[in-house]
């Protein structure tokens, strides 16, 4: 019996290593979920049949009978079980959303309903969820059809401005119900993207008569109280347009702007920074936990501060659905950078986007928030430790992390993007590193302002004076970049395959560097030994 050489027990056991790393409970763990991901994917965008789901269950349990005693081929096999299991549920979802999108209970009705969430003030409309009350609505026949037997569900009303309401007003309503469509020459699918939060019927020409108020959840009530206060004494302390560009950064979204100021951050690709997605939750992250550090709080105290700014921060914007996925998503970037493994903390992001999506499985394909928070989370991840590596210069620590979150978050949802806006802002990275390094610094001065305005609103607008400014050079910086003829460029049709091939590329150069890296290390390992 021949004896081994040293060189070749040294790849043994170089070979060793690489499979206790691909092996590791983490590894593991990334594949399953991903395979859950994966699935969920694919019954999103392919119609999967019920067979092919049994044919893959068959699979799955095959690997695991034929060699149980092969890790490699147990992981396999639950990968395929995973797999099936993201299909079928997303299959659930969609067969659910279809067939309550499909029933024929149409026509004029009288219920009594109460508002679902705060109603979304357009320019000359707004929009109000009603949850529907079956137990006291009066059924009116509709051609000799009645209700009857309908499922509690949630309707949409579009209504004039003229009267107020509130999320938990109590509401009697008459109203012709019809159901959602989609318009033919948009690739838009207005049926799913109502759907995916339960609303299957439209409630137009409404007479809306008040009941009652303060109907809702009492602590959500007491939320978006606070939160009115407080965006109207931001409105006393800063006039528009600058008034509705500091609310859009501390509350969320950009219904607030001129459709004339809102189309200029579109063309600059700086919509971003008033959107309630993972990157802006994690510039709070950023400014918070540099103010910490500043006033001399201790690295637990930093986090722990972090974490309660971003719990108030979503308090603040009126804890919709997208800001507590959002706030989850930059939690977890926050217990990355305490860990010290913001680069190995995708296990944990890819778990919480696998828990949102088993919850809901048609945000993945019909909520465009939810594809941004997820994919610029990521990108923040994966990309902002490679961008810090070959950053030039040494500006604030503020500044840098600030350029270097937004890069990396753009570069990860810039197919999304395309394919929501058609539109390529070729001015976005001069746009962004102009206007970013100020966000954190209006943003914390802003709220001051805010605060001291309950106070006393004169003392508000003093210590509002040099963030107003700011926001002043910022408003004049997009609308100047705006107007340039280049600042963008409209991309049509910008559909799935464009945007699978994209992340194919980018998933190739990553996982190229990370081959890199782990090539360096055995070179390292062989020198050691």
């Amino acid at each position: 019996m021949t004896k081994s050489t040293p060189l070749e027990i040294h790849s043994k056991r170089v070979v060793s290593i690489r499979e206790s790393k691909f092996l590791t409970g983490s590894k593991i763990f990334f594949i399953l979920a991903t395979s859950f991901l994966g699935g969920v994917f694919a019954a999103s965008f392919f119609r999967v049949e019920n067979y092919l789901l049994l044919i893959l269950v068959a699979v799955a349990l095959a690997m695991f009978v034929i060699n149980y005693k092969n890790r490699k081929t147990v992981v396999a096999g639950a990968a395929v079980l995973f797999l099936a299991l993201g299909v079928w549920r997303s299959n659930v979802s969609l067969d659910t959303a279809k067939n309550n999108l499909a029933g024929q209970n149409l026509g004029p009705v009288e219920f009594v309903g109460i508002v679902a969430s705060e109603p979304e003030i357009g320019e000359k409309n707004q929009k109000i969820i009603v949850s529907m009350n079956f137990e006291e609505y009066t059924r009116k026949p509709v051609c000799g059809f009645n209700l009857i037997g309908d499922v509690k569900k949630k309707v949409l009303i579009n209504t004039p401005l003229y009267s107020k309401y509130a999320y938990g007003d109590e509401l009697k309503i008459n109203c012709i119900i019809e159901a959602p469509k989609n318009r033919e020459d948009s690739r838009f699918d207005y049926q799913m993207y109502l759907a995916k939060d339960g609303i299957y019927r439209i409630c137009n020409k409404a007479q809306i008569t008040t009941i009652s108020r303060n109907k809702g959840n009492r602590v959500y009530l007491t939320i978006l109280a606070m939160k009115n206060k407080f965006e109207e004494k931001l409105s006393q302390v800063f006039p528009d347009p600058e008034g509705a560009y500091l609310k859009g950064l501390l509350l969320g979204g950009s219904k607030r702007m001129p459709r004339g100021l809102a189309d200029a951050f579109s063309r600059t690709g700086t919509s971003h920074t008033v959107a309630v997605s993972g990157y802006n939750v994690t510039i709070v992250v950023a400014f918070l936990m540099w103010l910490g550090i500043y006033l001399g709080l201790w690295r637990q105290q930093v986090f722990s501060f972090a974490i309660i700014g971003i719990v108030f921060f979503i308090l603040m914007t009126g804890a919709p659905s997208s800001a507590v996925r959002a706030g989850i998503m930059g939690g977890l970037v926050i217990w990355a950078m305490k860990e010290g493994r913001l680069a190995n903390s995708t296990n944990a992001i890819i778990f919480a986007a696998s828990m949102m999506l088993a919850i809901n499985p048609l945000l993945l394909r019909y909520d465009t928030g939810f594809q941004l928070s997820f994919l610029a989370t990521i990108g923040i991840v994966q990309l902002s430790p490679i961008f810090e590596k070959i950053w030039w210069g040494r500006p604030p620590k503020l500044i840098q992390e600030t350029v270097i979150l937004t890069m990396s978050a753009i570069i990860f949802v810039l197919p999304i993007i395309l394919n929501s806006f058609e539109k390529l802002p070729l001015v976005s990275p001069l746009a962004n590193f102009l206007i970013l390094p100020a966000i954190p610094a209006i943003m914390g001065m802003g709220f001051a302002a805010g605060i001291a305005g309950f106070i006393f609103v004169p003392l508000g607008k003093l210590v509002g004076f040099i963030p107003y400014i700011l926001l002043k050079i910022e408003l004049f910086a997009v609308q100047w970049m705006a107007n340039l003829p280049w600042a963008s460029a409209e991309v049509k049709n910008f559909g799935w395959k464009y945007i699978l091939t994209y992340y194919i590329i980018l998933f190739l150069i990553l996982l190229r560097l990370k081959r890199d890296k782990v090539e360096s290390e055995d070179k390292s390992l062989t020198i050691d030994h």
